[in-house]
């Protein structure tokens, strides 16, 4: 996504496409901010550049229905790998939203799932195919993530809170009365600062730029705490459930970066503190945090939405850099942890995207490790960046790249270019052998035990998002810094 500075920042363009759902670069990204790591020597692959729909100026029309496709391999794919032995499921770890009934619940729950209904749990499509649509009802799709232009979410005219509450209350009027008590998942990227998707009619809180510019660590945690507290009870009042906040990437010590101003700065250890402070703020709000971009992203200058850079380094500066604040996130409890698009051979992805690397989503990310990279044993939903974006839609069409990406251990394709292709993908690579049944069912129920945790939460009114107590709390964080 394309974010345009001012007092507050919005968004340019439809955010429909590669605008990806947490991942959106700056135009123009600014010197980060100094500290301990090092800048890490990265490279573009030659994945040829698409215009991002982020850039567009209107929304995309939603896709007339599609014929299913069998998936087909595009010409000249980068390498990619075998699907490995899938770890059973598991609750997240203590802290987090899912509780061990949950996992039980939603085991029974996608035991009586057709396979098209368990395709459809593992998408999460764009406000701008679902939107004014049947999608949700029709695929019994797991999720939606809201999308739009300078606040004006999909299918409002002014984004104002009662506007998204009443398209968040049509969405989930779609879910089928089976699955009563297990709401979509509906998402956004509410970073605050330099990604902010809701602006009009609600608080203006500092983003992790301006919050970790508060000098004492103990100060700024807390205030990052209050401030995604606050944040997550506005994101649920208006109906979403899952935010794709906080950035956990690390900043180099010097040079570009295509998240420059989005996250915690330099220090791996100080951001780790106020990575957790943030998981544990907008999940106390009521809302999944989901912490990005696994497994980082944060040293590259590269735009990802347009190419494939390559993190060059080794696990040992790996396990002392990147992983540190995202396993901060994962120890926190963070219900989701998104995988960017990155090419890190010390783990031998092949110039394949992380989001369809099984030894980064399943063995780095989920597992024990590989190849000396330790790894977070992670038990949450995995969820990809947006596969609208070059290094996925350059390469594969929507059908292939979903089912690769719930093979390589992805619980949540997100922002598939066309959802009903994607879903009679991964269908069809079940029917076929190509993705075993095991791996779908998987994932299906991480995202169903989620949907029945977020059910669990409060939902305050209206009238706490802009309030006066949220304002004093945005007040008191900036005059903090």
């Amino acid at each position: 996504m394309r974010p345009v500075r001012r007092t507050r920042v919005l968004l340019g363009g439809v955010l429909v496409a590669t605008a990806l759902v947490a991942c959106g670069t700056t135009e123009q990204a600014a010197p980060p901010s100094a500290g301990s790591s090092t800048a890490a020597s990265v490279r573009a692959s030659s994945v040829a550049a698409t215009p991002s729909p982020s850039a567009a100026t209107a929304p995309s029309a939603p896709p007339a229905s599609v014929t299913p496709v069998t998936p087909v391999t595009v010409a000249t794919p980068p390498q990619t790998e075998a699907a490995p032995a899938q770890p059973p499921s598991a609750p997240v770890p203590p802290g987090g939203l899912v509780t061990s009934d949950d996992m039980a619940q939603a085991g029974t729950a996608i035991a009586a799932m057709a396979v098209n209904d368990l395709a459809g749990t593992v998408i999460m499509a764009s406000s701008a195919d679902a939107v004014g649509t049947d999608l949700v009802s029709r695929l019994h799709l797991g999720g939606v993530i809201l999308m739009g232009s300078k606040g004006a979410i999909d299918g409002t005219d002014g984004g104002t809170p009662a506007q998204v509450k009443a398209l968040t209350d049509q969405l989930q009027s779609q879910v089928p009365a089976s699955q009563n008590g297990a709401p979509l998942l509906i998402a956004t990227d509410q970073e605050y600062g330099l990604v902010t998707r809701l602006v009009n009619g609600f608080t203006d809180f500092p983003g992790s730029a301006e919050l970790s510019g508060i000098s004492d660590t103990n100060a700024a945690a807390e205030a990052t705490r209050s401030v995604t507290e606050a944040g997550g009870q506005e994101l649920r009042a208006v109906g979403i459930n899952v935010d794709f906040a906080p950035d956990a990437d690390v900043l180099p010590a010097s040079g570009d970066s295509g998240v420059a101003d989005r996250t915690f700065g330099s220090d791996p250890e100080r951001s780790a503190r106020l990575v957790a402070a943030a998981v544990r703020g907008y999940q106390q709000g009521g809302v999944a945090a989901t912490i990005k971009h696994f497994p980082g992203i944060g040293r590259t200058a590269t735009d990802t939405h347009q190419a494939l850079p390559t993190l060059d380094i080794d696990c040992t500066e790996w396990n002392a850099v990147e992983a540190v604040p995202m396993r901060g996130g994962v120890d926190a409890g963070a219900a989701l942890v998104m995988t960017g698009h990155i090419d890190l051979p010390a783990v031998g992805t092949n110039g394949t995207s992380s989001a369809l690397s099984s030894a980064v989503v399943t063995d780095l990310l989920k597992g024990s490790g590989v190849g000396g990279c330790g790894g977070l044993d992670f038990h949450g939903v995995a969820v990809s960046d947006s596969f609208q974006m070059a290094p996925v839609k350059n390469n594969f069409e929507p059908g292939e790249a979903a089912w690769r990406g719930v093979a390589a251990g992805q619980d949540l394709v997100l922002m598939p270019a066309d959802p009903e292709v994607a879903v009679s993908g991964i269908v069809a690579a079940v029917e076929g052998g190509q993705l075993p049944a095991e791996r779908l069912a998987d994932a299906a129920t991480r995202v169903y035990a989620l949907r029945l945790a977020l059910g669990r939460a409060p939902i305050p009114g209206l009238e706490s998002v802009g309030s006066a107590e949220h304002e004093s709390i945005a007040a008191r964080a900036r005059a903090a810094g």
